[in-house]
C-alpha cells in the first residue's frame, strides 16, 4: 500500500515536471505582440529574414514581412518542424501565388 502511494507521488511530480518545461505559446502570444506594436524599434524588424526568404520563395508565396515577436510564436508553436523560408510561410499564414506547387 505504502509503495503504491510512493510510485503515485513520484509518477504525479514527473508529470507535472514535464508539463512545467513546455512553452506557453499562448502567453508569449498574448504578450509579445501588442508590446512590440507600440514599439517602432528597427530591432522588432528581422530584414535578413524578410529579405532572404522573399527571394527564395517569392515564386511560390506572396511574402510578408514577420517581426521578431512573430517568428518567435511561430518557432514556439511549432517547435518540432524545421523553420525554413518555405515552412515560415506556411505556418505565418502568408498567400500561396497562382501557379506555385
Amino acid at each position: 500500500m505504502q509503495s503504491q502511494v510512493v510510485f503515485s507521488l513520484i509518477f504525479i511530480l514527473c508529470f507535472l515536471s514535464v508539463k512545467a518545461q513546455r512553452p506557453d505559446c499562448r502567453r508569449l502570444r498574448e504578450n509579445c505582440r501588442p508590446c512590440t506594436n507600440r514599439l517602432v524599434d528597427p530591432v522588432n524588424n528581422v530584414e535578413f529574414i524578410n529579405r532572404d526568404c522573399r527571394e527564395k520563395v517569392g515564386d511560390r508565396w506572396i511574402w510578408r514581412d514577420v517581426k521578431r515577436c512573430d517568428m518567435q510564436i511561430v518557432a514556439c508553436e511549432n517547435h518540432n518542424v524545421r523553420l525554413d523560408c518555405e515552412n515560415v510561410a506556411r505556418l505565418a499564414g502568408m498567400r500561396r501565388r497562382r501557379g506555385g506547387e
